[in-house]
């Protein structure tokens, strides 16, 4: 794999202020415990990555790992005014299902699924229920989406050129088995949900949405 065949990335892992504690995991959420999620510990630029299932076995790993930060790909809040994923919900008629930060990433370009959606309504419950586990044992916790930080990078997602987007974060300065290239797709989107905590512990972050919503971060490459 040629990273010389990237285009330029507007920030590397050299940008990061140094003496910064930066370890974080990310986790690329399933709707399912049935389903293997991407987990990724980031200490420094060293990526160390596992599919785990359950709840209780994303819970493990990651205390474990003891983060200065968590960063979930999932939403992890409701559309203001909505009390339940479901479409049962008396307030789904008034307060529909997207939220703001849906709604700010549309006007940009950056494509993103609304949380509310039929598909989507477990996975954004199971984020809500694990971002609550994490808070309550003291963690930072931040909602991350992979999409819209490699947007933001110059990097491809992961539909486009999974190839190239490993071969980006190689470039970006990042170290792991991850660049052999036999890595799931949701480990790797689970080391940008990483390095997406990485920029928010660096304090170089955007964080888009409402205070009544919660934020969802991504990257900010301009400070």
């Amino acid at each position: 794999m040629d990273i010389n065949q990237n285009k330029k990335l507007p920030f590397n892992f050299s940008d990061f202020t140094v003496g910064k504690p930066l370890h974080s995991v990310g986790i690329d959420l399933t709707v399912s415990e049935k389903k293997a999620s991407g987990w990724c510990a980031l200490q420094c630029n060293s990526a160390s990555t596992s599919k785990l299932f359950t709840n209780k076995e994303l819970i493990n790993q990651t205390i474990l790992a003891n983060p200065a930060v968590i960063s979930i790909d999932s939403p992890l809040s409701l559309p203001f005014g909505r009390l339940s994923v479901f479409d049962n919900d008396p307030g789904r008629a008034a307060f529909g299902i997207t939220r703001a930060c849906e709604r700010i990433m549309s006007k940009r370009g950056i494509r993103s699924y609304p949380p509310l959606i039929k598909s989507m309504q477990q996975l954004t419950l199971r984020g809500i229920e694990l971002a609550q586990i994490f808070r309550s044992f003291g963690y930072q916790v931040i909602e991350s989406f992979p999409g819209a930080a490699q947007d933001v990078l110059g990097m491809p997602r992961k539909q486009t050129d999974l190839p190239q987007l490993i071969s980006s974060l190689q470039q970006f300065g990042l170290k792991g088995d991850f660049i052999n290239g036999l890595l799931s797709h949701d480990e790797i989107d689970a080391i940008t949900a990483a390095l997406v905590g990485h920029f928010f512990t660096d304090n170089k972050y955007e964080a888009i949405g409402t205070t009544e919503e919660g934020y969802l971060i991504i990257p900010n490459c301009k400070t």
